[in-house]
């Protein structure tokens, strides 16, 4: 084999290697705005519950459709042991269903900005907490 012929070999490889490249950074942003969340869609009312006992107060949070996409929006998915760990779970609650991505969801959000979302196909359930950005967000929610 000639000198000229192993450039010529190793000058294509890298060619095919530069065009894989660059597809790939051109298809990649395609994939990526494909695969956008859609957005949260709340179905039916929103449910509240209050334990009995001390309440510390929970009695006079409110949540409006707009508070619970915003939740869902702005929380942190976090595994559930990190859930474990971190939450703080009230005496109330508010639920009820959503939509997200096409799955049809049971959802409860705690006072003190746990959350949960349970998915009527069978997949596992999905587990938030309320950080920074989502207390800013939702002030009345982590404000006890």
């Amino acid at each position: 084999m000639s000198l000229n012929g192993s450039y010529r070999r190793h000058g294509l490889v890298a060619t095919a290697i530069l065009a894989v490249l660059c597809l790939s950074v051109l298809v990649a942003p395609r994939k990526a705005m494909g695969n956008q969340e859609e957005p949260v869609v709340l179905i039916g009312s929103i449910h509240r519950s209050v334990g009995e006992g001390q309440t510390m107060g929970c009695e006079k949070i409110a949540l409006r459709p707009k508070d619970v996409i915003r939740y869902f929006s702005t929380a942190t998915e976090v595994s559930f042991s990190t859930f474990h760990y971190e939450s703080i779970i009230l005496p109330c609650a508010f639920s009820g269903k959503l939509r997200r991505n096409g799955v049809v969801y049971g959802w409860s959000i705690n006072a003190a900005g746990a959350g949960y979302l349970y998915p009527e196909d069978g997949r596992e359930n999905l587990f938030f907490l309320c950080y920074r950005s989502c207390a800013k967000a939702l002030p009345g929610l982590m404000g006890l």
